[in-house]
């Protein structure tokens, strides 16, 4: 079609843009990530000639949005000295031709309008469609909704839905792994080499060749919250919607997990793990403790190198009198020695009723605040319509701020009981799974700890077993919270 408007015009055709999926409608079209917009960099740093004809299939191909919207967007690129080419009508729109014919410009403002009505209805009759098939599901009936459904939903037969096997494979094997203690990075890689197709098997377009597995897709699936039945659309939500693949359980402890990795973990971009304990650290002016890495040359010439860990707050000279260092080598012996010479029950949690746990203080807060909304609802018609929605509005807020809270210690409860496994798991990482491969394992710690595999592992199973580690440089002591409440302080080694 390009080809042909070239041909006409006695243009020559030189490269195409395109914005696939883009809305034009909402003015997706016109933002810095859009093809249009990569279009006027070309220009203004000299790579598109003034003169150039950017050629549009017809005027709604440069934005849907409203006239208002629209015509300043249309004008920047013509003040460019670019000329607009618009197959449907025929003919080219540029500076010149706008100035000889105002009619030009009032012919281009009416097909702003139309294609921007167009779209106004279309998209109000896919509202209208939406909507029928939420009342659907509200009455209780299982629908079928294309494109937002998960991958792994195939089809839906007599009222139920029907899974892709396959791909349900795939996706309990990551929440494994991850729980596991595998990284994305790690989980995306070994996919990868597998040659595992992605879940929407979508393929890059200037390759033809399948998509591959990336460490944002993999955290992508873990967060997506229909892997446990639910479902959302235009702001409406329904809880066990589709079949769940992943328990409720496992789902809260990725979250958690997930949470935790953002904050607390990672290490180089070469794999280094050089802090073990990465957002547990802190100095008592709560300021983050920092692992300092260097080297020297001693008076006899040789090179030796060092890992400190300091307080960022004495490092910034922002106050702090916590003066001072710790040796992270010596450090990590002294602590996972202390971790491994505790006996199993010293890091169980202490079992709480439901009503002295924080998930059960939180539902009793939720149970009374939907008794106010109900109270509160029951005076309309008899109070003040603006009064009610300021007091509901107030009350949604507070119960949406109680139901993460109440999410979040679901969370931290699911994560709690999996400590005693964690141990498990440390000890067999260093080789103490008894009393008598402990010692030997003592003695084999520096080792251990210079191996950058168990070292990865060891970071991951940290934030599972501690909340809270304060060094204190000046006393020469550490103080370690686990995560089930019990602190042990002891003097650190130098």
């Amino acid at each position: 079609m390009a080809e042909a408007f070239c041909k006409q015009f006695k243009l020559e055709f030189v490269r195409t843009f395109k914005d696939e999926g883009i809305s034009g409608f909402r003015g997706k079209n016109f933002s810095h990530e859009s093809a249009l917009s990569a279009f006027l960099k070309l220009v203004d740093n000299g790579q598109i000639e003034k003169g150039s004809v950017l050629i549009l299939e017809s005027m709604d191909r440069l934005s849907r949005e409203s006239s208002r919207k629209c015509l300043p967007k249309f004008l920047e690129i013509i003040n460019r000295g670019i000329a607009i080419g618009v197959v449907s009508l025929g003919k080219i729109l540029d500076e010149k031709s706008i100035d000889e014919n105002q009619m030009e410009l009032m012919f281009v403002l009416m097909e702003f309008s139309r294609a921007n009505n167009e779209s106004f209805v279309k998209s109000e009759r896919q509202k209208s469609i939406i909507r029928g098939k939420i009342e659907k599901i509200q009455a209780g009936e299982k629908v079928w909704f294309g494109v937002q459904k998960p991958s792994w939903i195939i089809g839906l037969k007599d009222g139920k839905f029907v899974l892709d096997e396959k791909r349900v494979v795939v996706v309990k094997s990551i929440f494994e792994r991850y729980l596991s203690g595998h990284s994305t990075n790690k989980i995306a890689d070994s996919l990868n080499e597998l040659k595992t197709p992605t879940l929407r098997l979508f393929k890059d377009k200037t390759t033809n060749n399948m998509k591959l597995w990336t460490n944002s897709t993999v955290a992508e699936l873990l967060r997506n919250k229909n892997v446990r039945g639910w479902f959302g659309i235009n702001g409406v939500e329904f809880d066990n919607y589709f079949p769940a693949i992943v328990s409720e359980k496992d789902f809260l402890l990725t979250q958690n997990k997930l949470q935790t990795n953002v904050k607390n973990r990672g290490g180089s971009k070469h794999g280094l793990v050089r802090n073990l304990f990465k957002g547990l650290l802190f100095c008592p002016c709560e300021n983050v403790i920092e692992t300092k890495v260097g080297s020297y040359t001693n008076v006899k010439g040789s090179l030796n190198h060092y890992s400190h860990y300091i307080c960022r707050g004495v490092k910034n000279k922002s106050g702090c009198t916590n003066k001072g260092r710790f040796n992270v080598s010596l450090f990590e012996q002294d602590i996972f020695a202390m971790v491994l010479g505790q006996s199993p029950d010293e890091l169980l949690f202490k079992p709480r009723t439901k009503a002295e746990s924080a998930t059960g203080k939180l539902e009793l807060q939720l149970l009374k605040l939907d008794a106010d909304i109900n109270d509160t609802v029951k005076l309309i018609g008899k109070v003040k319509l603006p009064q009610l929605d300021a007091q509901l509005t107030t009350f949604e807020k507070q119960k949406a701020e109680l139901e993460l809270k109440l999410k979040t210690e679901q969370a931290k409860e699911v994560s709690n009981n999996t400590t005693p496994l964690r141990v498990t798991k440390l000890k067999q990482l260093l080789d103490a799974t008894d009393d008598v491969k402990l010692n030997e394992a003592l003695g084999q710690m520096v080792v251990k700890l210079q191996d950058t595999k168990i070292r990865q592992q060891l970071r991951n199973i940290m934030p599972d077993l501690f909340t809270r580690i304060e060094l204190d440089f000046v006393k020469g002591k550490y103080a370690a919270t686990f995560t089930n409440g019990k602190q042990r302080t002891l003097a650190a080694l130098h």
